[in-house]
């Protein structure tokens, strides 16, 4: 079985179907990687559905993309630094279900030349009144920093690192998971970027979503 230093994500059988045992188990999990913080609502915890843009979060990608596929990102792009795991448990999966994609963004072949631009272009990261200027990738190249729905170009590098990112992750090969009641997935958010699938409304697909920091 691949282990989430391999891949950076790893799947899990939590062997549980109720709601609340499903996010315990995440909790334990996540207790072990390192310390929960909070996300956009707050909450050390989550429960997080597709959403139509009229009901999302202003600033989230939901609120730009509603029921359509959302694209590649890191989890908490929009903060000095991003939080270093992900973990979603799925506590309903929906009908149809919406599936997540997983692509590691280091194998998207990145010359020593476009690594040395995604790690000095500036980039405005939108944070509201938290907004800040920050590189796609970090300089010492631990984490990448993307999220269309956050990130804008400052000037005509910017510009350049955005279009090779979004080049780039056009042509990638993603894991597609096709998500089952109970199922906890582990992600390295600095290695992996995640996207949804597109759904529908009613689909009823309901995931626990817990961030931890390491």
């Amino acid at each position: 079985m691949a282990t989430l230093a391999e891949c950076g994500w790893v799947r899990y059988v939590a062997g549980v179907a109720e709601a609340e045992a499903i996010v315990s188990e995440i909790r334990r999990i996540g207790d072990l990687l390192g310390r929960r913080t909070a996300g956009r609502g707050g909450a050390l915890q989550e429960f997080v559905r597709p959403q139509t843009a009229d009901h999302a979060h202003p600033r989230s990608l939901s609120a730009r993309y509603g029921l359509n596929a959302l694209p590649f990102h890191a989890e908490l792009s929009h903060r000095p630094r991003p939080c270093r795991y992900l973990l979603l448990g799925c506590i309903e999966p929906g009908s149809p279900g919406a599936v997540t994609m997983l692509l590691d963004w280091r194998t998207l072949g990145f010359s020593p030349d476009e690594l040395h631009l995604l790690e000095g272009a500036p980039i405005l990261v939108r944070s509201g009144r938290r907004s800040f200027y920050s590189t796609i990738l970090s300089p010492d190249r631990a984490f990448l920093r993307y999220d269309p729905g956050c990130l804008e170009a400052v000037d005509e590098r910017g510009q350049a690192a955005l279009r090779l990112m979004e080049h780039r992750l056009a042509s990638g090969s993603p894991e597609v998971h096709h998500w089952r009641q109970g199922e906890i997935l582990v992600v390295d958010n600095w290695r992996v970027l995640h996207g949804r699938g597109p759904t529908d409304q009613g689909s009823g697909r309901r995931l626990a979503r817990v961030l931890i920091d390491a």
